[in-house]
């Protein structure tokens, strides 16, 4: 099946992944330049230069243990980091 999904979020992107798992074709649409929807970082030209600023969620916690594993692998992957300042189960997305 070929399913369109709008919005390149965590809940996005974790849909997206789970349909393509299931053997679909998927096309994620974000009006973003990148995907990470609230935990995204944007950019912004000034005088001075280009500033960066995270104005969304400061963080995602992760709980569910399919959810974790996930997220263990993307940390792996030098995506996602842990922040202990927010808890155990607190994690950001990186480099921002």
């Amino acid at each position: 099946m070929r399913i369109a999904i709008v919005g390149a979020g965590i809940a996005g992107l974790s849909c997206a992944h789970a349909l393509q798992a299931d053997g679909n074709t998927v096309t994620v649409f974000d009006k973003g330049r990148g995907p990470g929807g609230r935990m995204a970082t944007r950019r912004v030209d000034t005088a001075l230069g280009t500033i960066a600023f995270d104005h969304g969620a400061q963080y995602f916690t992760a709980r569910d243990p399919a959810f974790v594993q996930t997220v263990v692998r993307w940390s792996e992957e030098s995506v996602a980091a842990r922040w202990p300042a927010a808890g155990d189960d607190a994690w950001v997305g990186t480099p921002a």
